[in-house]
C-alpha cells in the first residue's frame, strides 16, 4: 500500500487552514510557515465544528485557531485551548509529516512501509 498525501503545503494559506476529510471524519490542516498540524474539526467543549465558513479556522490576527461557536482560542502548534470554556483542553491531533511539499498522515506512512 502506498500512502497518499492529504494535501500540498501550497494548498494551505500561510498562515491559515483548509478543511479535510480523513476516513470519513471532518478534520482540518493549519499552517504557519513550514509547520503544518492536522486536527479533528471538533471543539472539545461541545463537539461542534470549529469553523462556520470553509477554511476559516484562525482568529482575525491569525495567531490562534478560533472556535466560531463560542470564541475559544487554541494554540496552532499544539491545539491547546488557552482561552474560553474549554481552557486547558486540547483539540484531537492527527500526527502528520511534510515530505517534498506534501502533507501525509504519519500512520499512513507507517502502514505503507
Amino acid at each position: 500500500m502506498t500512502a497518499s498525501p492529504l494535501c500540498r503545503l501550497e494548498d494551505i494559506p500561510n498562515p491559515g487552514g483548509i478543511d479535510l476529510e480523513i476516513e470519513g471524519e471532518a478534520c482540518f490542516a493549519v499552517r504557519r510557515g513550514q509547520s503544518v498540524q492536522v486536527f479533528r474539526n471538533s471543539c472539545p467543549h461541545i463537539g461542534a465544528p470549529l469553523n462556520l465558513i470553509p477554511g476559516q479556522f484562525l482568529d482575525l490576527e491569525k495567531e490562534y485557531i478560533q472556535c466560531s461557536t463560542h470564541g475559544a482560542l487554541f494554540e496552532i502548534d499544539s491545539g491547546l485551548c488557552v482561552a474560553g470554556p474549554c481552557h486547558n483542553q486540547s483539540l484531537k491531533a492527527k500526527s502528520c509529516t511534510l515530505i517534498n511539499g506534501e502533507v501525509y498522515l504519519a500512520d499512513d506512512l507507517e502502514r505503507s512501509r
